[in-house]
Protein backbone atom coordinates (compact mmCIF):
# COMPACT_ATOMS: atom_id res chain seq x y z
CA UNK A 1 0.00 0.00 0.00
CA UNK A 2 3.14 2.02 0.40
CA UNK A 3 4.57 1.84 -3.02
CA UNK A 4 0.51 3.04 -4.03
CA UNK A 5 0.67 6.15 -1.95
CA UNK A 6 4.36 6.57 -3.32
CA UNK A 7 3.24 5.87 -7.19
CA UNK A 8 0.16 7.92 -6.81
CA UNK A 9 1.04 10.77 -5.34
CA UNK A 10 4.02 11.21 -7.86
CA UNK A 11 1.59 10.90 -10.85
CA UNK A 12 -0.35 13.68 -9.69
CA UNK A 13 2.73 15.44 -8.57
CA UNK A 14 3.85 15.26 -12.03
CA UNK A 15 0.62 15.82 -13.71
CA UNK A 16 0.17 19.05 -11.89
CA UNK A 17 3.57 20.30 -13.25
CA UNK A 18 2.73 19.33 -16.83
CA UNK A 19 -0.66 21.47 -16.32
CA UNK A 20 1.75 23.83 -14.85
CA UNK A 21 3.82 24.00 -17.72
CA UNK A 22 1.31 24.18 -20.24
CA UNK A 23 -0.31 27.52 -18.95
CA UNK A 24 0.56 31.00 -19.59
CA UNK A 25 3.13 33.47 -18.15
CA UNK A 26 0.73 34.94 -15.87
CA UNK A 27 1.98 37.41 -12.69
CA UNK A 28 0.20 36.14 -9.36
CA UNK A 29 -2.50 37.91 -7.05
CA UNK A 30 -5.22 36.52 -4.26
CA UNK A 31 -8.87 35.82 -5.00
CA UNK A 32 -11.77 36.41 -2.95
CA UNK A 33 -11.38 33.34 -0.88
CA UNK A 34 -7.34 33.99 0.36
CA UNK A 35 -6.05 31.71 -2.52
CA UNK A 36 -3.12 32.56 -5.31
CA UNK A 37 -4.15 32.97 -9.32
CA UNK A 38 -3.05 33.98 -12.11
CA UNK A 39 -4.17 37.35 -13.51
CA UNK A 40 -3.26 38.82 -16.59
CA UNK A 41 0.74 39.53 -16.85
CA UNK A 42 -0.36 43.12 -17.83
CA UNK A 43 -2.03 43.51 -14.41
CA UNK A 44 0.34 45.18 -11.69
CA UNK A 45 -2.07 46.48 -9.18
CA UNK A 46 -0.52 45.09 -6.36
CA UNK A 47 -3.19 47.41 -3.96
CA UNK A 48 -5.03 45.12 -1.35
CA UNK A 49 -8.44 46.48 -0.79
CA UNK A 50 -10.37 47.00 1.82
CA UNK A 51 -13.16 44.16 3.17
CA UNK A 52 -12.28 40.68 4.38
CA UNK A 53 -10.53 38.17 2.89
CA UNK A 54 -11.60 34.57 3.46
CA UNK A 55 -10.89 31.17 2.49
CA UNK A 56 -9.40 27.73 3.09
CA UNK A 57 -8.99 24.08 3.01
CA UNK A 58 -9.99 20.75 3.61
CA UNK A 59 -8.44 18.09 2.76
CA UNK A 60 -8.05 14.20 3.40
CA UNK A 61 -6.07 12.16 2.28
CA UNK A 62 -4.29 8.24 2.16
CA UNK A 63 -0.86 9.17 3.28
CA UNK A 64 2.23 7.33 4.39
CA UNK A 65 3.66 9.11 7.81
CA UNK A 66 6.75 9.40 9.52
CA UNK A 67 8.02 11.43 12.87
CA UNK A 68 11.28 10.86 14.98
CA UNK A 69 11.20 9.50 18.53
CA UNK A 70 11.72 13.31 20.08
CA UNK A 71 8.06 14.19 18.23
CA UNK A 72 6.65 11.73 19.69
CA UNK A 73 7.68 12.04 23.24
CA UNK A 74 5.89 15.33 23.42
CA UNK A 75 2.94 14.58 21.62
CA UNK A 76 2.52 10.94 21.49
CA UNK A 77 1.33 8.41 18.73
CA UNK A 78 3.93 5.98 16.76
CA UNK A 79 7.15 7.16 14.76
CA UNK A 80 7.73 4.98 11.91
CA UNK A 81 4.18 4.98 10.12
CA UNK A 82 3.67 2.28 6.92
CA UNK A 83 -0.04 3.80 6.00
CA UNK A 84 -2.79 6.29 7.85
CA UNK A 85 -5.33 8.48 7.36
CA UNK A 86 -4.55 12.16 7.63
CA UNK A 87 -6.72 15.59 7.80
CA UNK A 88 -6.09 18.97 7.77
CA UNK A 89 -8.20 21.93 7.73
CA UNK A 90 -6.85 25.31 7.27
CA UNK A 91 -8.73 28.56 7.42
CA UNK A 92 -7.84 32.11 6.99
CA UNK A 93 -10.28 35.48 8.02
CA UNK A 94 -8.60 38.84 7.46
CA UNK A 95 -9.92 42.08 7.44
CA UNK A 96 -8.56 45.58 6.05
CA UNK A 97 -10.31 48.72 6.84
CA UNK A 98 -7.89 52.07 5.90
CA UNK A 99 -5.42 51.38 8.03
CA UNK A 100 -6.51 48.49 10.29
CA UNK A 101 -5.87 45.02 9.29
CA UNK A 102 -6.74 42.28 10.71
CA UNK A 103 -5.06 38.94 10.29
CA UNK A 104 -6.96 35.28 11.65
CA UNK A 105 -6.02 31.83 10.95
CA UNK A 106 -7.14 27.78 11.80
CA UNK A 107 -5.26 25.25 11.34
CA UNK A 108 -5.55 21.69 12.35
CA UNK A 109 -3.95 18.32 11.69
CA UNK A 110 -4.83 14.97 12.39
CA UNK A 111 -3.75 11.68 11.28
CA UNK A 112 -3.73 7.72 12.66
CA UNK A 113 -1.60 4.79 10.91
CA UNK A 114 -0.23 1.80 10.95
CA UNK A 115 2.90 2.61 13.14
CA UNK A 116 5.84 1.20 15.14
CA UNK A 117 4.87 2.87 18.95
CA UNK A 118 8.09 3.87 20.75
CA UNK A 119 7.29 3.87 24.46
CA UNK A 120 10.30 6.32 26.28
CA UNK A 121 12.37 5.14 29.05
CA UNK A 122 11.36 5.21 32.56
CA UNK A 123 13.07 4.48 35.17
CA UNK A 124 14.57 1.16 35.11
CA UNK A 125 12.99 0.19 31.88
CA UNK A 126 14.41 0.72 28.51
CA UNK A 127 13.22 2.50 25.56
CA UNK A 128 11.11 0.51 23.68
CA UNK A 129 8.79 0.23 19.86
CA UNK A 130 6.02 -2.44 19.26
CA UNK A 131 3.71 -2.37 16.34
CA UNK A 132 0.20 -1.29 16.72
CA UNK A 133 -2.35 -1.36 13.58
CA UNK A 134 -3.44 2.09 14.49
CA UNK A 135 -2.02 4.85 16.42
CA UNK A 136 -2.03 8.50 16.21
CA UNK A 137 0.35 9.68 14.41
CA UNK A 138 -0.01 13.74 13.87
CA UNK A 139 -1.97 16.12 16.22
CA UNK A 140 -2.23 19.77 15.93
CA UNK A 141 -4.39 22.46 16.62
CA UNK A 142 -3.50 26.52 16.59
CA UNK A 143 -5.40 29.69 16.40
CA UNK A 144 -3.74 33.24 16.01
CA UNK A 145 -5.14 36.54 15.41
CA UNK A 146 -3.38 40.24 14.79
CA UNK A 147 -4.59 43.15 14.65
CA UNK A 148 -2.96 45.87 13.70
CA UNK A 149 -3.26 50.09 12.63
CA UNK A 150 -0.53 51.13 9.61
CA UNK A 151 1.53 53.89 10.32
CA UNK A 152 3.20 53.67 7.02
CA UNK A 153 1.67 52.03 3.85
CA UNK A 154 3.42 47.97 4.76
CA UNK A 155 4.25 48.36 8.46
CA UNK A 156 1.88 48.81 11.34
CA UNK A 157 1.31 48.89 15.13
CA UNK A 158 0.43 45.12 16.26
CA UNK A 159 -1.49 43.45 18.80
CA UNK A 160 -0.70 39.18 18.87
CA UNK A 161 -2.63 36.61 20.10
CA UNK A 162 -2.34 32.68 19.90
CA UNK A 163 -3.36 29.40 21.24
CA UNK A 164 -1.66 26.19 20.26
CA UNK A 165 -2.25 22.65 21.25
CA UNK A 166 -3.22 19.33 20.41
CA UNK A 167 -6.98 17.35 19.92
CA UNK A 168 -5.88 15.00 22.42
CA UNK A 169 -4.48 15.53 25.87
CA UNK A 170 -6.18 19.41 24.79
CA UNK A 171 -3.37 21.80 26.28
CA UNK A 172 -0.61 19.71 27.24
CA UNK A 173 1.25 20.85 26.43
CA UNK A 174 -0.62 23.90 25.72
CA UNK A 175 0.83 27.40 24.77
CA UNK A 176 -0.78 30.82 25.25
CA UNK A 177 1.28 33.95 23.52
CA UNK A 178 -0.38 37.48 24.04
CA UNK A 179 1.66 40.73 23.54
CA UNK A 180 2.59 43.89 21.43
CA UNK A 181 4.17 43.63 18.30
CA UNK A 182 5.52 45.41 15.00
CA UNK A 183 3.49 43.73 11.85
CA UNK A 184 5.27 43.70 8.01
CA UNK A 185 2.69 43.09 5.45
CA UNK A 186 3.80 44.09 2.07
CA UNK A 187 0.83 41.75 0.15
CA UNK A 188 -1.94 39.29 1.19
CA UNK A 189 0.60 36.10 0.66
CA UNK A 190 3.67 37.56 3.09
CA UNK A 191 3.79 39.09 6.54
CA UNK A 192 5.98 38.90 9.50
CA UNK A 193 5.29 39.66 13.12
CA UNK A 194 7.95 41.32 15.62
CA UNK A 195 7.73 41.69 19.20
CA UNK A 196 10.38 42.66 21.42
CA UNK A 197 7.79 41.76 24.65
CA UNK A 198 5.94 38.68 23.98
CA UNK A 199 3.80 36.88 27.17
CA UNK A 200 3.48 32.61 26.37
CA UNK A 201 1.41 30.61 29.48
CA UNK A 202 2.83 26.99 29.07
CA UNK A 203 -0.09 24.49 30.36
CA UNK A 204 -0.40 20.92 30.92
CA UNK A 205 -4.01 20.31 31.80
CA UNK A 206 -4.47 16.56 31.16
CA UNK A 207 -5.37 14.59 34.61
CA UNK A 208 -1.76 13.16 35.58
CA UNK A 209 0.00 15.73 34.77
CA UNK A 210 -0.30 17.83 37.79
CA UNK A 211 2.56 15.97 39.97
CA UNK A 212 5.32 15.71 36.93
CA UNK A 213 7.40 18.20 36.13
CA UNK A 214 6.83 18.78 32.22
CA UNK A 215 7.32 21.30 29.32
CA UNK A 216 9.09 23.85 31.77
CA UNK A 217 5.85 23.54 34.14
CA UNK A 218 6.73 22.69 37.66
CA UNK A 219 5.79 19.41 39.42
CA UNK A 220 2.32 20.32 41.47
CA UNK A 221 1.32 23.62 38.76
CA UNK A 222 -0.06 23.81 36.11
CA UNK A 223 0.58 26.70 34.16
CA UNK A 224 4.19 28.22 33.80
CA UNK A 225 4.83 32.19 32.74
CA UNK A 226 7.46 33.61 30.44
CA UNK A 227 8.23 37.06 28.76
CA UNK A 228 10.44 36.74 25.62
CA UNK A 229 11.12 37.94 22.47
CA UNK A 230 9.17 36.46 19.46
CA UNK A 231 9.06 36.60 15.59
CA UNK A 232 7.06 34.89 13.35
CA UNK A 233 6.66 34.90 9.23
CA UNK A 234 3.52 33.21 7.24
CA UNK A 235 4.06 32.88 3.75
CA UNK A 236 2.01 30.94 0.71
CA UNK A 237 2.01 31.23 -2.76
CA UNK A 238 1.45 29.53 -5.94
CA UNK A 239 4.67 27.84 -7.11
CA UNK A 240 2.99 27.69 -10.36
CA UNK A 241 -0.53 27.04 -11.43
CA UNK A 242 -1.22 24.16 -9.56
CA UNK A 243 1.46 23.96 -6.70
CA UNK A 244 0.61 26.00 -3.64
CA UNK A 245 3.30 25.93 -1.19
CA UNK A 246 2.39 27.41 2.39
CA UNK A 247 4.90 27.51 5.22
CA UNK A 248 4.81 29.30 8.76
CA UNK A 249 8.34 29.62 10.68
CA UNK A 250 8.38 30.88 14.31
CA UNK A 251 11.32 31.74 16.93
CA UNK A 252 10.71 32.66 20.72
CA UNK A 253 13.11 33.58 23.32
CA UNK A 254 12.61 33.66 27.21
CA UNK A 255 14.23 36.22 29.11
CA UNK A 256 13.16 35.02 32.62
CA UNK A 257 15.05 31.50 31.87
CA UNK A 258 18.08 30.59 29.40
CA UNK A 259 17.25 33.24 26.93
CA UNK A 260 19.79 31.26 24.51
CA UNK A 261 17.19 28.35 24.48
CA UNK A 262 15.36 29.42 21.72
CA UNK A 263 11.99 27.96 20.79
CA UNK A 264 11.74 26.88 17.16
CA UNK A 265 9.11 25.58 14.65
CA UNK A 266 8.74 25.34 11.32
CA UNK A 267 5.47 24.34 9.20
CA UNK A 268 5.71 23.52 5.86
CA UNK A 269 2.59 22.11 3.39
CA UNK A 270 2.95 21.53 -0.65
CA UNK A 271 -0.26 20.88 -2.16
CA UNK A 272 -0.31 19.46 -5.72
CA UNK A 273 -3.89 19.93 -7.27
CA UNK A 274 -5.30 18.21 -10.15
CA UNK A 275 -8.89 19.07 -10.03
CA UNK A 276 -11.18 20.75 -7.86
CA UNK A 277 -11.33 17.59 -5.15
CA UNK A 278 -7.96 16.07 -5.63
CA UNK A 279 -5.01 16.95 -5.21
CA UNK A 280 -1.27 15.11 -3.72
CA UNK A 281 0.17 16.85 -0.77
CA UNK A 282 3.69 16.83 0.85
CA UNK A 283 4.25 18.24 4.81
CA UNK A 284 7.10 18.56 6.62
CA UNK A 285 7.32 19.96 10.31
CA UNK A 286 10.35 20.67 12.75
CA UNK A 287 10.30 22.34 15.91
CA UNK A 288 12.80 22.17 18.99
CA UNK A 289 12.09 23.24 22.44
CA UNK A 290 14.74 21.60 25.37
CA UNK A 291 11.69 21.70 28.21
CA UNK A 292 9.54 19.54 25.92
CA UNK A 293 12.79 16.86 24.99
CA UNK A 294 16.35 17.97 24.45
CA UNK A 295 16.51 16.96 20.26
CA UNK A 296 15.04 18.34 17.45
CA UNK A 297 11.38 16.87 16.49
CA UNK A 298 10.81 16.04 13.00
CA UNK A 299 7.62 14.83 11.11
CA UNK A 300 6.73 14.15 7.43
CA UNK A 301 3.84 13.37 5.25
CA UNK A 302 3.05 12.18 1.63
CA UNK A 303 -0.32 11.37 0.03
CA UNK A 304 -3.16 11.51 -1.73
CA UNK A 305 -6.73 12.61 -1.24
CA UNK A 306 -9.76 14.88 -1.54
CA UNK A 307 -8.97 18.52 -1.28
CA UNK A 308 -11.66 21.38 -1.00
CA UNK A 309 -10.67 25.17 -1.23
CA UNK A 310 -13.55 27.51 0.39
Amino acid sequence: MKKVIYFGALSLISVSVVSAQSGTNANLSTNASGAITSVSKNNTDTTIKDGWVKGGTINISLTDLGQNNSWTQVKGGGNTAFFGIKGIISYNFNLKKGKINWLNSINGRYAGASSSVFVPATGSSPATSSKVPFAKSDDYLNFSSIYGKEFSKEWSYAGFFSLESQFERFMTPGYIKLGPALLYKPNDHFNILISPLMANLTTKLTAGTRDISLYGVDAGKTTAFDLGAYVRASFTYNLSKNILYTTNADVYSNYLKNPGNMVLNWNNLVAFTVNKYIAATLSFNFRYNDLEVSQLQSQYGIGIGFNYKF
